[in-house]
């Protein structure tokens, strides 16, 4: 084979080489952005030990609204029949906490929760529950919490807070997780503290969210993932013909290195 024709290929190999490779870079810095948790090492071999902040327990405000039921096997001289209430919905048992932070409980009466968690109020319900059943089962939880979870997941709106102990990561998770297109190295939370709107970042690429004192999420709490640019630059393009035009230039490239190389 001619020696010019040797160094046409070898100068056609390298170019298309040259276009393929940085394909795959392109390719390969997408799929490090969609990771989650980089920095844990890959190998299976290799165990990491994650930090986890502290879990602070929501306390009953005014407002909110409590489902409390009182069950119990047998009942001291009531004239009223409570055991119905066994099969009660949770609608016919939710109570709206007063602006003096009390609740009035059929049977029981008036009991001051406002500043109290769920545990404790049912510590005190419980406690206050005796005079009138035998070994009352008393249970609490709320009924008005809720996380909105807008922007790139698969499931975006206003979820209910089912567990008082809920993370960012559950929240994500009960969204759908997010679509492609979200940010996972920026992810905004915006919360209400003290009166005032509090936002925050956190990267889901790294296990320092763990330690944040935001991860775990508080009633009212807004979770927004942002577009990548791509899914930015497709709001205002159609992206599909980005493609075409993204393919069109390399096939173009091909074809103009060939004619250089071998007709010129």
């Amino acid at each position: 084979m001619p020696t010019t024709m040797v160094k046409k290929i070898a100068y056609l190999s390298l170019c298309l080489m040259t276009i393929f490779f940085y394909q795959s870079i392109t390719s390969c810095t997408t799929a490090k952005k969609v990771k989650y948790f980089k920095n844990i090492s890959d190998s299976i071999d290799h165990t990491t030990n994650i930090a986890e902040a502290n879990y602070v327990e929501p306390r009953i405000e005014a407002n909110d609204v409590l489902f409390v039921s009182v069950q119990t096997i047998d009942i001291k001289n009531l004239t009223t029949d409570a055991s119905t209430r066994n099969n009660a919905t949770e609608e016919n048992l939710s109570y709206i906490v007063d602006k003096s932070g009390h609740i009035d409980i059929p049977v029981i009466g008036s009991i001051k929760v406002e500043g109290l968690t769920t545990f404790e109020a049912k510590e005190l319900i419980k406690e206050r529950a005796t005079k009138y059943y035998v070994t009352p089962i008393v249970n609490i939880k709320f009924l008005n919490h809720f996380i909105n979870v807008m922007g790139e997941v698969n499931r975006p709106g206003r979820l209910p807070l089912l567990n008082e102990k809920t993370s960012v990561l559950d929240a994500i998770s009960l969204a759908g997780d997010l679509s492609i297109q979200g940010k996972r190295e920026n992810v905004l939370l915006i919360r209400e503290e003290n009166g005032k709107k509090v936002a925050v970042r956190f990267s889901l690429n790294s296990t320092d969210l763990f330690q944040s004192p935001y991860y775990y999420v508080r009633n009212g709490d807004v979770i927004y993932v942002e577009p990548n640019k791509a899914k930015a630059r497709g709001a205002t393009t159609d992206a599909s013909r980005d493609r075409y035009i993204s393919l069109t230039s390399t096939l173009l490239s091909i074809i103009v290195i060939v004619y250089t190389v071998f007709l010129k």
